[in-house]
Order: C-alpha cells, then sequence, then structure tokens
C-alpha cells in the first residue's frame, strides 16, 4: 500500500499546510512539535485513552455528553499560536457529522485512524514527529468517507439506511426518514464549503477562520435537528428503542470519561486569560493606547471562557435529539464568544505598526 492512501485507494483528508511558516526549519533547539503541527486539545488529551472513541470523531469529540470539552483551549491555541500544520481542522467536520448520528455514522476498523497521517508526502517527517506515529499504520473500512477530501458521497446513504434497517419506518415514516436525508446532504454541503483550504499567517486571519468553520458546523446542526426531531417523534415506543440502541455501547464508553469532565467543568470561574499580556507587552514595546487594547483582549478572552464554561454542564442525553441539541447549544456559545473576541483581537491587531504585527504573528502563547 503506498504511502498516504488507504487500502482502498483512496486519498486521505488534506493536511493545511502554512508555506510562511512550514518553511522555517522545524523543532528547532527547545520547541515542542506542538509549536508546528495543530492538533486541538482534545487529540492531545486522548492519545493516550484513545480506545474509549470508536467512531471517526475523535478529533473534537464527545467526553460523555458535552461536544467539544477543549473548545476555549483550542481556540486560544489555534488564534494566538504560530502553526506550520494543522491537523485539526480537515478531521473536524468528520466528527460533526458522527455528532449527528452517533452510532449510525461511519466507523473505522482502527479506532485511531484519526490521528493517522493526513498530507503530501512533503510533510511527512514534520506530522510523524509531532503525533508520534507513521505514516500508513492504519487504514479505515469501506463506506467511511472524509467531507473536507471530497469523498462524502454515499456518506448519507450509509447513515440512513442504517437507521432504516434498525427501526423499519413504515411508509409516512420512510418520507420523514427521506426528508433526513435530504437534510444530511445539505448539511455536509455547508461543511464541505468550509473547508480548510489554507492556514492564515496572522491571528486575525485564524481567529476569522475558526469563526466561518463554527458558524458552518453550527448551520449543520440547525439543518439537519428540525428533520431529525420530526423523524423522532413518529416513532413508536418500540421503534424508539431500537433506535437509542445503537448508541448504547458508544455512550457506555464515552461514560467512563465523565470524571475528567466534571472536573474540567467544575473548576474555578477564570481570574485570567491564556493570553501572556506581560511577555506581548515585553516584545512588542506597547504604547499606551495599544496597551489598553491589549488589556481589552485580554478581558474579551477571559470572558470567552467565562461563556464556555457556563455552557460546561454535562447532562446524560440518551437520545439523538438531545444530543443534536446539546451541539447545537454548545455551538451557539462558541460562535457567540469567537464574535466578542474578535471585536477586541482586530481592534488590538489593527493599532500595531508593521513591526509590531510581524512580531505578533510569530509569537507562541503557549511557549514558555
Amino acid at each position: 500500500m503506498q504511502r498516504g492512501q488507504t487500502q482502498l485507494g483512496q486519498q486521505r483528508a488534506p493536511i493545511v499546510r502554512n508555506p510562511v511558516f512550514a518553511s522555517q526549519q522545524p523543532f528547532r533547539r527547545g520547541e515542542a512539535p506542538s509549536q508546528w503541527t495543530f492538533r486541538g486539545g482534545f487529540m492531545q488529551s486522548a492519545l493516550h485513552d484513545f480506545h474509549h472513541h470508536h467512531h471517526f470523531g475523535i478529533v473534537i469529540g464527545f467526553i460523555g455528553p458535552l461536544f467539544w470539552p477543549y473548545a476555549y483551549s483550542d481556540f486560544v491555541d489555534y488564534t494566538y499560536s504560530p502553526y506550520a500544520y494543522d491537523t485539526f481542522w480537515p478531521y473536524a467536520f468528520d466528527d460533526v457529522y458522527a455528532g449527528i448520528y452517533g452510532g449510525y455514522a461511519p466507523e473505522y476498523d482502527a479506532p485511531d485512524y484519526a490521528y493517522a497521517y493526513a498530507g503530501s508526502s512533503g510533510s511527512e517527517r514534520v506530522y510523524d514527529r509531532a503525533t508520534n506515529q507513521t505514516v500508513g499504520s492504519t487504514a479505515p473500512q469501506a463506506g467511511a468517507e472524509r467531507i473536507c477530501s471530497a469523498q462524502a458521497k454515499g456518506l448519507t446513504d450509509f447513515s440512513i439506511q442504517k437507521i432504516a434497517d434498525q427501526v423499519q419506518p413504515d411508509q409516512k415514516q420512510q418520507d420523514l426518514l427521506n426528508a433526513l436525508k435530504a437534510a444530511s446532504v445539505k448539511a455536509v454541503e455547508i461543511l464541505q464549503q468550509a473547508c480548510p483550504s489554507e492556514l492564515p499567517s496572522t491571528p486575525t486571519g485564524r481567529l476569522a477562520a475558526m469563526r466561518t468553520r463554527v458558524d458552518a458546523m453550527l448551520r449543520a446542526v440547525e439543518t439537519v435537528r428540525p428533520a431529525l426531531e420530526a423523524f423522532y417523534q413518529s416513532l413508536s415506543d418500540e421503534q424508539r428503542e431500537r433506535f437509542i440502541a445503537v448508541d448504547q455501547s458508544e455512550q457506555a464508553t464515552s461514560r467512563r470519561g465523565g470524571a475528567d469532565l466534571n472536573r474540567l467543568c467544575q473548576g474555578a470561574i477564570p481570574t485570567k486569560s491564556d493570553l501572556p499580556v506581560a511577555r506581548i507587552e515585553r516584545t512588542l514595546h506597547l504604547s499606551d493606547d495599544q496597551d489598553q487594547a491589549l488589556r481589552a483582549l485580554d478581558q474579551a478572552t477571559m470572558d470567552s471562557a467565562k461563556m464556555l464554561q457556563a455552557k460546561c454542564q454535562p447532562d446524560q442525553t440518551l437520545t439523538p435529539t438531545g444530543r443534536l441539541a446539546a451541539m447545537e447549544d454548545r455551538l451557539q456559545t462558541m460562535s457567540k464568544a469567537l464574535a466578542a473576541t474578535q471585536a477586541a483581537l482586530n481592534k488590538f491587531y489593527g493599532s500595531l505598526s508593521d513591526e509590531q504585527k510581524a512580531r505578533f504573528d510569530r509569537m507562541n502563547v503557549r511557549a514558555s
């Protein structure tokens, strides 16, 4: 099997490459691989425990009933740190689809496939060193598509047919299931239109791109939710139990991480953001007006953390409709948090000189 291809000869989802930072020598002394490859907080925290997650959407993912539990950390990391390669967003939309359909989404034979290499041969060494993995070590089973690799054809057919086989709908219910399929096709198209093709070099560009993608996720969920609710409400009690049964084993394994999620959600209300304000001030030599704009950005970032923490309330979500409602609520909050921060970031960034912008663009907020 050739490297970078599946056993079916399909092209894997493209890694997103930034020509500005990728052209620099990666992994200089004292730098961590995460400074060059963005993988998302959920992926990094789950590397040691990915056997708990069996569907292919494990980049953002659920821990128990909460969708995208590391949203704030991912928002800060992605926005304020330069990355040469992005292995997060090419898989994120697959995760939204898996969240919508749960156990009815196509699965992979190997649960760690989402960590497999996703790029071109030119970035193999960078990716392998960042993830401690070997290209071509895993392969998806037939029928498992990737939204951002334009291989989503048949994706909705698989899920809809699996639902039909499980609940055995009558003609009226089949019509509603067909409507759900049409809504799902539209949702996939929305996600495909927002698939990343480039990795911006500026914090303002990365935040704008992240907001676009989160809003696309939200629109996709909003598109599917009414159709799913209409179909679910049409089912008899027996059919609903059969519908839910497919998700039970998935949820049972997810709940094993509930204690960690509770600790995450019950932490103290943030008293400061993750922005290294003092280091930014020293590096950029800010004027008084610029310093005030930075303080406003710091406050907006902290307010975003509080918004997301307020929605970090894991409840047992047993039904597909409940899962979708939770996803929609989480994404709405994320969209509002990004919008609030974006205005402050644009104001601060716009106050900088060209030299200050160049330095800010290359700062890594996670660097020690």
